[in-house]
């Protein structure tokens, strides 16, 4: 019984593309349909010819890390967000117990830190008993990104208070001084993500 072939696409060379990276054509497509933008829309916003970005889209054409970047920034994405991509991470990562931490917030406070490998961030998850807050308040380097996942929490920035219920996501420079409470009588539960090393 015959075999079938698996079909290899191939570069402008008409070498066979290396398998480990990204489809960029496909990353495109993805990101201009999901923001529901023409290819006139990305043409007109990263300055390239939309003939162009219609051959990258099909896979006709390479694309130099220069125009890659002009696309990158109309997208409001760096090259390594965009691609999800690097060397290292062709592959899934796992975060290992040594890559996890758990920091004293507080009494009634669960903060458990895991370090993303291969990347500078960190991921936070965080459960507040009712009526806890954090011990301390907080500033390093970074941007901060909140996301309750259930219950309520206040978030406190810079002295202002900022109420957030589950489904609530907040993002803000963690130069400011910054802390979190639960209010209620109720559990409450968080994911956090930092751009800086804790």
């Amino acid at each position: 019984m015959p075999t079938r072939s698996k079909a290899v696409r191939h570069n402008e060379e008409g070498e066979p593309a290396f398998r480990g990276a990204p489809d960029i054509g496909q990353i495109l497509k993805r990101m201009r349909t999901q923001r529901k933008l023409s290819i006139r829309d990305v043409a007109d916003g990263s300055g390239l010819s939309a003939s162009f970005l219609s051959a990258v889209e099909r896979g006709e054409s390479d694309v130099s890390i220069g125009r890659l970047a002009r696309i990158a920034e109309f997208f409001d994405q760096d090259l390594g967000s965009m691609l999800g991509y690097s060397t290292r991470l062709s592959r899934p990562a796992f975060v290992t117990k040594s890559d996890r931490v758990t920091l004293n917030r507080g009494r009634g406070i669960r903060y458990e830190l895991l370090r993303l490998p291969g990347l500078s961030l960190e991921l936070a998850a965080i459960s507040f008993d009712p009526r806890s807050a954090f011990r301390d308040e907080l500033a390093h380097e970074g941007v901060d990104t909140i996301f309750v996942t259930s219950g309520e929490i206040v978030l406190r920035v810079n002295d202002v208070d900022y109420p957030m219920r589950a489904g609530d996501c907040a993002v803000y420079s963690a130069g400011f001084t910054h802390t979190m409470r639960n209010d209620t009588t109720r559990p409450a539960t968080a994911v956090g993500l930092t751009t800086a090393r804790m």
